[in-house]
């Protein structure tokens, strides 16, 4: 069991009066970090494909439990280093870490900073928020002369196991009625990612360089149902949160038992598990030599 957060971790985590993080935000940092190794592997792709920076200032924004936090750190030794998330869970993690970082809990969709950052790093992140065509080029003003945005997000909108997911929500109830509320299954059936063309002509305008590729990564994952887990602690936690307890057993039970039926496991034990990515890169004008 996780040991309560002390209190020079409470310290470290400050809390922002710009928006306070809506109620729903509590993770499983421990069950998170089940898949650590893969978690952090999208990140390291997203730091090797950076133009030539030397920021003196980076937000992690979306930071969680600090994975990429730790390779920004890393790479700028010598960088202010602030992390930002809604939940304060995972920050408490990310503050054991022993990072040389400040932690900031607040809505990362509205959160700005008082200063220019020379980078700004968003993991796994922008696929919960909504309006990509206003917070992404917001996100470009707050940087300062030559600053980047990076970031890469899941698209999973088109994935078998999401589908599953809609699919019980909206036929799993008695008699094949909807399951949960209606905002539940309309916010769960929203699109939030972008083809990538669509990214390139929201920010073209404001960036002088940017980078746009997309992935497809067969990750080779282990455990007794370990798609479920994956997807447990992130994409199905409005679905697990907003669900009543029947509800929610109902929805568990038909959806584990087809996540099985599509994705068994291999011959050796492991289970196949493609994942799709979108990662970007955009930089502001201003000068290349140091970042502020």
């Amino acid at each position: 069991m996780r040991r309560a957060a002390t209190t020079a971790t409470e310290a470290r985590i400050m809390h922002r009066d710009q928006v306070e993080p809506a109620s729903d935000t509590c993770w499983d940092p421990e069950r998170y970090l089940q898949f650590a190794g893969l978690r952090r592997r999208p990140s390291e792709e997203l730091l090797d494909r950076l133009p030539a920076l030397s920021p003196t200032s980076i937000v992690d924004l979306g930071c969680g439990t600090g994975l990429a936090t730790q390779l920004l750190a890393e790479k700028w030794p010598d960088a202010d280093l602030v992390g930002v998330d809604s939940s304060r869970q995972m920050l408490e993690e990310a503050a054991r870490t022993g990072l040389p970082a400040r932690w900031i809990c607040a809505d990362v969709a509205h959160w700005q900073p008082a200063w220019r950052p020379g980078l700004i790093f968003a993991a796994a992140v922008m696929h919960f928020v909504g309006e990509h065509r206003l917070l992404l080029p917001h996100l470009l003003r707050q940087l300062g002369p030559g600053g980047c945005l990076a970031l890469h997000m899941p698209d999973w909108r088109d994935a078998p196991w999401y589908q599953i997911a809609l699919d019980v929500l909206e036929t799993g109830g008695p008699a094949g009625r909807p399951l949960g509320p209606d905002p539940l299954r309309t916010a769960m059936a929203e699109r939030n990612v972008q083809p990538v063309d669509h990214y390139y002509r929201l920010l073209a305008p404001l960036a002088t360089e940017i980078d746009i590729w997309e992935s497809s990564h067969l990750q080779v994952v282990h455990g007794d149902n370990p798609v479920f887990d994956w997807v447990s602690v992130s994409a199905l936690r409005p679905v697990l949160n907003g669900l009543s307890p029947s509800c929610r057993q109902r929805f568990l039970e038909q959806y584990i038992r087809h996540i099985r039926e599509q994705y068994p496991p291999e011959r050796n034990g492991a289970t196949l598990f493609p994942f799709r990515r979108i990662f970007l890169v955009a930089r502001v004008p201003g000068g290349a030599a140091a970042l502020h």
